[in-house]
This record gives C-alpha cells, structure tokens and sequence, in this order.
C-alpha cells in the first residue's frame, strides 16, 4: 500500500484526446458525490473556466441536500426543502445532473466511468467526494426493528416520523452528531438516554468541561449515562430496551446509532487507487491516479480524514486550484466544532489539541460556563468555550487577527472569565463591515448589510443571497440578530400543566382580592363547621403553620436552581410541583384570612404573598409558552418577573414569622 506521503503532485497529464467539439483548455470533468463538497466542486470549476464540461452524479434520488442542517431539520428549525441546494445559477445552467445514478466501476486505463445501469462516461477529470459512511457497531441486536442511523436525509425523515411515537429514544455515541440526535429525538413526553461511552463532544475536552456540558444536557431533558456501555439491544423482532455492561436494563423503544463514521471508497478499491483509511491523496488532492482527485469525507491526506464539511471545502480549493494549471498545497485543517441547542452554545476552533500551547481556564459549574484560551508565543490560537460568552465577538476577531494577549488580561481571564476590562454585548450591527459572520462561506457583515438593503429581509432570503448559514447553520442567530428576528427555544415538560395552574392561581388571587370577606352567620347556608375553618383558634392555627410549610417548599425551587447536590430529578418536574404548591398555598390563604386583607404587618403580609403569587403565575405562563412567543422583549420580561418572584418569596417566611410571634406575644 503507498503512504500518502509518496503521493506527489503530477503536472497536467497530456497525450489523451478531448471531448469531440471542446475547445483546448476546456475538460471533460466528472464529479462523484452530490453532498455540499461535491456541489462545491462542481460550482468552483464552473467558475474558474465555464467552458468545462461538468457531470455530477449522485447515489440518492432526491435533489443535494446539505447534510450539516439535517439536523436542524430534525430540531423541527428548517423545513425539508430549506436543506435543498440550489444547482442552478446563471453560470451554472450547462452543469448536467445525474441524480439516483450510482457510478459502480472506474475504467482508469480509457478513463471512463460506469454508472448502474451500464453505461459509460469519458472523463478527462474525475473528481470523487463520496463522502462518508455511518459506522454500525457490533451490538447484539442492532438489527431489530426501531433501530437506525442519523447520516442521510433518508435516516433524518425515518427519524422524525419515529419521534412522534417513540417513548423511550437511547442514543450510542456522545460525539457533535450524538448531541444533537439527543437534542433533536427529544419531546415534551419522551425520555432520552445519551451514551456516552468516552467523552462528550470531544476527547480534547477535560473533566470539568464534560460536567458542565452534561449539566446542560441533563437541564434539556438528556439523562447522560457514563462509564456503562452498551451489551446488547434488547426485544426479538423490536427493540423494547437495552442492557449495559453493569446489567442495568433501560427500557426504550428507539435505538439510534451515532458511532462515527468511514469514508466511501468502495469505488477507489473497485479501481486499485491507494487506499487506507480513506483514498489517499497529495497535498493537491490527487490520488494515485494523476487524472483522479478525491475531496471530503472520502479523503485521507497526511494520515487523517475529516469527517467535517469544512475541511472538505477547503480541499476543493487545493483541487481546482491545481486543475485550473496552479498550485495552493492544501496543508491540513482545524477541526472546528460547534454546537447550539436552545440558548446554550459551544464550539472548539483552532488549534485545541497542540500539546506546545500555553493554556488558560475558567470554570464555573454553578454557572455552567466553561472557558479555555490556546496561546503559542502569547498569540491565540485556539479556544473552547460552554454556554454564552459576551466576548466571543470580540474573541473570534483576536483569533481571526492572530492578535498578542496581555499577561495581565490572562490573569484576569482566569479570576473573572473576561479578557477585557470592559466586556460589553456588541451587537453584530455594530461589527466593522469586515467582521466575517459566516465562516464556512465567509461572509462579512458588509455583504449581509448589502443584500439587506436589496430586499432580503427574512432569515431564509438573506441564506439564499448570500450563501450564509447554508452549511452548518451555526450563524443563523447572528442573521437573526441582523434582521431583528426572534429566535427559537427548546419547551418544558408539563408545560400544559404549568400554564393552566399559573392561570388558576391568577383567578384564586383576583377572587381574593375582589370577592367580599367572609363573616360569622352572614348566611344560613354556611354550614357551622365549615365557619370554623375561619374563626376557630385552632383551625386558623393548622391553616397558618401549613401556610408557613407550603411557602418554605416553594422556596425549594430557587435551592434546586442554585445547589447543583440538590441534583434530585428534572428541574421542569420541580416548577411543575411548585406550580402546584403554589396553588394549595393560595388555597390555604383564602382559608386562614376569610379573603380579608387584614392592616398594618398583616396587610403587607398579604400584599408581598399575592405579589409572589402573581409573579410567579406570569413567570409559569410565560415559560409554558415560550415555544410560541418567541419574542425577544418577551424573554427579557420572564427574566424581570423570576427576579421579582424570587424575591417577594424569599421575604414571606420572615414576614410570616413575624405574623405569628405577633400573635403569641402581643
């Protein structure tokens, strides 16, 4: 087998006859693969010289879809034809498709290609980006019925269509595509069980970043399952659950592989190309064949392949570069990672996994914020960040800019988790027109602010004219942020439950307020024992130590949210039983009080519980609704309220105690 370092760049073959009609420096070319590195190359060599003769063939029968967004599209954010590619332009109208044509053999002595159903195409150029290929681990019943894949747009639709009846979804593999098949399998009613296996994310990450990270997954409704793998898939003709390592038996009804990937090169074998772990190529992207190139996912440059579209795009540029008669060596890319499910974001750029680098950390689980700089010679170099960071603005400019840190603003970085002295959340408005907001296509903030003044002023247009957030999609919340667009949240579990017991204690309080005090005979139909509940001494006791216990209990939440031991069940199981304590509180109230307002301390009392109360009911109503209104303004209001609830609750057991040392004592 050659290494690929053997492979050395071949100058243009001559010596074969052209195309009949073609014009001297005009080519046959044939691209294999229809993903967005084959559609990339396609439109590059188009564009370099529109005299090519281009083919592009593709396996699948639907049109080219981007495979970054599928999971998106899975999330339920874009449509299916959103993930489309357009393969039409002005200059590409004469570019020849041929999809659902799986090319089958290569015939590299008369350069020619055979598709499946027999016939045969001349080539001058081959270009092969045939991807990848999802790994199915050896697992005892891997096979059953419910279990599947997450790579194809074919595996996405199967997906979907088994999430509106899956109850039980068990994902293997904790990797970028694990995350966010967990994230996108999840519903308001199914449990979703993570395996991860090794890591999370990535094995660059340390311990404390992969707490963190499963902290917020474990707040999106993932139960994360560490250092327990999985033995077998369990059910005879279905999958009804899984068996660990440990003997733990997880009950699920839907098994989704996310195990990795390995690059297509059943067609280079076929051909006798060098092959390893992908098709070997030069740093030109030539395989060992001077007439053939492969890109992307199939490739293997320099021992490694990519399972990432960034760098296969890259690639491309390598190729056409060298097929146009120049030379741009492709020299090997950064495995950038990013990943964003409701507001919680991540992402790992740069050189992160350079042992040379001098590092710098700030943590804060509490928080969930996690923070890391790579610096070579006091030059950044690489980052990795965990939840939101108001700098990355800011960051991604100094990393773009190759920028020098100051000592001392590492030594703030590490105390305070900010670079700068005075961090401010810059609008991506207020970016320099240079500022790039896409970085798979490169687009500037002044390209977007150009195609905005032309007219396209929705997400999906502004996608279209300019070519951002057509590949990952991890900048659509900046084009969002451009067009003064709402953006989406993940929902809560009990939200019905939530919102109709907020509006519940909404009307009890009104009662409360508006409805006349209830007095001793007022009516005969009052039955005596049921006066007593108001007017006995010892029933307005029970009635007020309970008042006092149920307040406590509300209080809980706020403990929940901020002592990450108190780690005891799902954080929306807890809001759903404080929106029900909350009720019984009221309740309670209307008993101990007779509906009567009461003066002086008393009144304040009652004023600060009907506060909370209110608060609380606004904040249960606007969270139970959030995955409708999405407004902006709207979120900024719940964060006012929560602030507001917790500190009108947090003041009623003193003042409640206050109430009852006046009672014994004065």
């Amino acid at each position: 087998m050659e290494n690929a370092n053997q492979l050395r760049p071949t100058a243009q073959p001559s010596g074969r006859p052209k195309a009949s009609g073609s014009q001297t420096d005009c080519t046959n070319i044939i691209v294999v693969g229809t993903g967005p590195v084959g559609i990339r190359a396609a439109r590059m060599l188009k564009g370099q010289n529109p005299c090519h003769n281009i083919l592009v063939f593709g396996e699948e029968t639907s049109a080219p879809y981007n495979r970054v967004q599928l999971s998106l599209y899975l999330y339920g954010e874009i449509s299916r034809d959103a993930l489309t590619l357009p393969t039409k332009t002005e200059l590409e109208d004469d570019i020849e498709y041929h999809f659902g044509k799986k090319v089958v053999a290569i015939n590299k002595e008369d350069r020619l290609i055979v598709d499946q159903y027999g016939q045969s195409y001349f080539y001058d150029k081959l270009i092969l980006a045939t991807g990848s290929k999802a790994v199915f681990p050896a697992i005892l019943g891997n096979t059953l019925t419910n279990t599947f894949t997450f790579r194809t747009l074919e595996d996405t639709d199967n997906l979907l269509a088994r999430k509106k009846h899956g109850h039980g979804v068990y994902i293997i593999g904790s990797g970028p595509l694990g995350i966010e098949a967990a994230i996108g399998m999840k519903t308001r009613d199914n449990r979703v069980y993570l395996q991860a296996r090794n890591y999370l994310l990535d094995p660059s990450l340390d311990r404390k970043a992969q707490e963190i990270l499963g902290d917020s997954l474990q707040t999106a409704g993932i139960y994360v399952i560490e250092g327990d793998n999985t033995e077998s898939i369990l059910g005879t003709d279905h999958v009804i659950g899984v068996e660990l390592s440990s003997g733990r038996i997880i009950e699920c009804d839907t098994v989704v592989f996310c195990t990795g990937v390995t690059a297509n090169k059943a067609l280079a074998d076929g051909a006798e190309l060098a092959t390893n772990k992908g098709i070997l190529v030069n740093d030109v992207m030539q395989t060992s064949d001077p007439y053939i190139y492969a890109v992307g996912e199939c490739s293997e440059h320099e021992g490694r392949t990519y399972g990432l579209v960034a760098p296969g795009f890259e690639q491309v540029t390598a190729m056409s570069t060298h097929v146009a008669g120049n030379a741009l060596p492709y020299t090997g890319s950064n495995t950038n990672i990013k990943l964003k499910f409701g507001s919680q974001s991540s992402a790992l750029i740069g050189k992160v996994t350079d042992a040379d680098c001098e590092t710098f950390v700030y943590a804060n689980r509490l928080k969930g914020i996690y923070r890391k700089l790579f610096l070579h010679n006091q030059v950044l170099v690489g980052y990795i960040y965990i939840g939101n960071w108001i700098e990355l603005a800011q960051l991604q400019q100094a990393y773009a800019a190759c920028t020098r840190i100051k000592t001392k603003s590492l030594e703030q970085f590490e105390q305070t988790g900010v670079l700068w002295d005075d961090p401010k959340p810059t609008h991506i408005k207020d970016q320099p027109e240079e500022y790039i907001v896409c970085l798979c296509e490169n687009v500037t903030r002044g390209a977007l602010t150009k195609a905005m003044e032309s007219g396209n002023r929705t997400i999906d247009s502004l996608c279209s004219a300019t070519n951002a957030g057509v590949t990952c999609g991890s900048c659509k919340p900046l084009l969002a942020e451009m067009l003064d667009a709402p953006t989406q949240n993940l929902v809560m579990r009990h939200y019905k439950s939530i919102y109709w017991y907020s509006i519940l204690a909404i009307a009890l309080m009104v009662a409360t307020v508006l409805l006349n005090p209830i007095g001793i005979g007022e009516s005969s139909q009052v039955n005596w024992q049921l006066e007593k509940l108001w007017f006995d001494n010892f029933w307005k006791q029970v009635s007020g130590y309970s008042l006092l216990l149920l307040s406590l209990l509300a209080a809980g939440i706020s403990i929940r949210k901020r002592w990450k031991k108190l780690n005891v069940g799902h954080l929306d199981d807890w809001r759903y039983v404080h929106s029900i304590i909350g009720v019984i509180a009221l309740v309670m109230l209307m008993i101990h009080t007779g509906m009567r307002l009461g003066h002086n301390m008393n009144f304040v009392l009652m004023v600060v519980f009907l506060s909370a109360t209110l608060t609380g009911s606004l904040v249960g109503v606007f969270m139970a609704r959030n995955h409708h209104w999405t407004d902006l303004k709207l979120r900024e209001h719940r964060a006012w309220w929560s602030r507001v609830h917790y500190t009108l609750l947090w003041m009623l057991p003193a003042l409640l105690s206050y109430h009852i040392l006046a009672v014994y004592y004065f």
